[in-house]
Parts: structure tokens; sequence; C-alpha cells
């Protein structure tokens, strides 16, 4: 069986490569899946651009992904052949005090699949059942495909507690995820900044109650949290203008390197600021229940969906302005 993989061979390279090497055998507690459908991250086109703070090429990409199982090593239990599954790509110790809490996230040797790992944006690879949730079976794969960045939203709308009025800086695929979730868990009233038209109107659908161009914000507007899904240095100054004092700024963007913060104004007004990173499993299991009971209407977030062959197209049109959420096809 030719095993297909998405590479970034440069900056700005995607190809997909042949490999005739045979999938080999699942070791203990591993299963042997096929990805259905992979989702393009921004944090993907970050790598791929070389705006990420980490990571380069060359190296497999791939972490939001929804595969089906088609072997399983003898000790596996729990998920059997023919299962559909969706992976959590956060490799992490399982040793330290802060996997011991529960708190894999937390991991300070904590591995990501798709960025210090190879990636899942592979036709078959070998996978730990660890790394695996198990979906519904009648669950459609696409929306499936939802379910990491969603679970990112789920994770970023419990770091605050006082959500009677929101604001969310960036209105992509994260922003418009944690819109769902903070949502879901019945925030008040949610602003959010996006400098997009198309990605205003879908927020709007999708449950703001006002979604502005960000120059457009009231400069005496003050929000109990301020959720900075940028993180850039010019929005974590208006977050910490922007939050109501003895409120919370949030930063769930990934800076590109060092910023600064408006340290007078959090100490004189107690405003507290979180980071918020990933998800746990719990958050994968919420996103899973929220996106299958029909909670979340995630397939408004699907721009558009490529076949593998084109995947170098799929990750030129996630780069677009007003794409959301651009699948492969991996099958």
């Amino acid at each position: 069986m030719t095993i297909q993989q998405i590479m970034f061979d440069d900056l700005g390279s995607v190809r997909v490569a042949h490999s005739d090497i045979p999938l080999p055998a699942p070791q203990p507690g591993e299963v042997s899946v096929t990805p259905l459908y992979l989702g393009i991250c921004g944090s993907d086109l970050h790598v791929l651009h070389g705006k990420h703070p980490w990571i380069k090429p060359p190296l497999v990409t791939g972490h939001e992904v929804v595969a089906r199982v088609i072997d399983c090593a003898d000790d596996v239990s729990g998920i059997a052949k023919g299962d559909l599954v969706a992976l959590n790509p956060l490799v992490s110790c399982g040793q330290c005090r802060r996997c011991l809490q529960g708190q894999d996230n937390h991991c300070e040797q904590a591995k990501v699949i798709g960025f210090r790992l190879p990636g899942a944006g592979q036709t078959a690879l070998n996978l730990n059942t660890r790394q695996l949730h198990r979906l519904p079976p009648q669950m459609d794969p696409r929306l499936a495909s939802l379910v990491e960045p969603i679970a990112v939203g789920v994770h970023a709308a419990q770091r605050s507690d006082d959500l009677e009025e929101v604001l969310i800086i960036g209105g992509g695929t994260i922003g418009l995820c944690l819109l769902m979730a903070l949502g879901a868990r019945g925030a008040g009233r949610i602003t959010i900044l996006e400098p997009v038209a198309s990605k205003r109107a879908l927020a709007l659908k999708l449950g703001a109650a006002a979604a502005l161009p960000p120059d457009q914000l009231d400069g005496a507007a003050r929000f109990t949290t301020v959720f900075d899904c940028v993180a850039a240095q010019s929005t974590l100054g208006l977050g910490s203008t922007a939050t109501l004092g003895g409120g919370t700024l949030v930063v769930v963007g990934v800076p590109g390197s060092e910023r600064y913060v408006n340290l007078p104004r959090l100490q004189r007004f107690e405003i507290d600021i979180h980071g918020s990173g990933m998800y746990i499993g719990a958050d994968m299991e919420r996103a899973i229940e929220l996106i299958h009971n029909g909670s979340l209407d995630v397939s408004a977030l699907i721009t558009s969906i490529v076949d593998l062959k084109d995947a170098a197209e799929g990750y030129r049109l996630a780069a677009q302005p007003d794409s959301v959420k651009v699948l492969v096809r991996m099958q």
C-alpha cells in the first residue's frame, strides 16, 4: 500500500509525497488508522510561511484529523476496527505533576503531532490510543474534523467565569469556535472584532450580539472578559484597555514573539491575565458532544473541501482572508 503524506518541504512549499514502505503492524497500545479528513489550521499556515515561533519546515503536517481504525494491537481495548476516531495531537509525558493532575496541556515535555512530531496528514499511520477519542458511529466525519478546534474554544471559554459582557478580538477559526463555545456555556452579550466583512457576518449568524471592524470599537467600551485570539502587540494593548476593572484578559492566540501588556493598568485595576493553551481530554469530549447533539452548527465554519491531490491548493485557499476552515479529503 502506497502511503501519501502532506509535506512542507520548505517555506511556502506544499507537496504530496509518496512512500512504498509498508505501514508496520501497530505496536502495543497502538491502532492503525486511515485519516478521512484533515483540517488546515492557522498554526499550520504559520509554519508553512515561517511565522511560527518554534517550528520550521521540513515536516509532515496535520493535527486536525478524523480517521477510521483499520487494525488494532492485541492489547487494545475500548477502540475497535472500523471505529471512527478524532485525534488529540497533544502528546504529554504522562508522568509529571501536571500530567498526573490531568492537566496534560501544562506538561513542559509535551509535543504536538504535526509540529514537533510527524503529522497526521497521511493516508495511513499508527497512533497510540491515548491520543484518540472514539466518535459516535453515525457522526458525519466532515463535522468530526472540527472537534479539535472546537476543543480549543471549549477550553478557552472556561478560563474566565465572568462572561456577562465579552469581547473577542479576532474572528478567524479559533475566534469563531470560541464564540460558539461561549454561547454553549451561556455567556451574556458577546462582541467580536474582525476586519473581514464575511467573517463578521458569520459571527453574527453564530450568535455574536455585535461584530465590528477593529477601528470601530468605542474606546470607552469595557468588558468583563476579553479574549485575544490574535496575540499581536496591538491587540494585547487593546485587550488591556478594554478589560473592565476586576475583569480578565485571556490570551488565546499564539504570539510570534515576546509581547508586552499595559501592566500599570492591570496592576491598578486588578485585571487578571490568563493564557489558554490548547485543551485537555475532557474538552475534546465536550466538543464531540456539542457537535454530535447539534448544539453547534460547525458546518457553517467549513469554507471548502479539496482532494488530497489538490492539497497545495487547499493551503493556498486557507490563507485567503475570507477563509475559515478548509478540509483536505484524505481518502
